[in-house]
């Protein structure tokens, strides 16, 4: 048995390798995670546990988790209120 290790890819070449169908969903839900990614990110900046989030956003803590990690989607309204609670705001932009 062989222990070496399998030639390493790029994401970005991996991607690419996949069909069209599957390349279009991938990039639909990295702009997901971007959203929820930044909200992660402004609320470790700020030094802020889930749990104090979610209480100023007037949400369950598991909530808060579920959207966070992407098991979970998040309504305008609970956007709008995490962002509140960050002291942040909510911008959409259609282009």
């Amino acid at each position: 048995m062989s222990n070496k290790r399998p030639k390493s890819i790029l994401l970005s070449d991996f991607i690419a390798s996949l069909p069209e169908e599957e390349q279009r969903h991938i990039k639909e839900r990295a702009r997901q995670y971007e959203l929820l990614f930044a909200f992660r990110r402004a609320r470790k900046a700020k030094q802020i546990s889930q749990a104090e989030l979610a209480k100023k956003a007037n949400i369950n803590r598991t909530t808060l988790s579920q959207i966070e990690t992407g098991q979970r989607n998040a309504t305008l309204e609970v956007l709008m209120s995490l962002a509140d609670a960050l002291g942040m705001n909510l911008e959409i932009k259609l282009s």
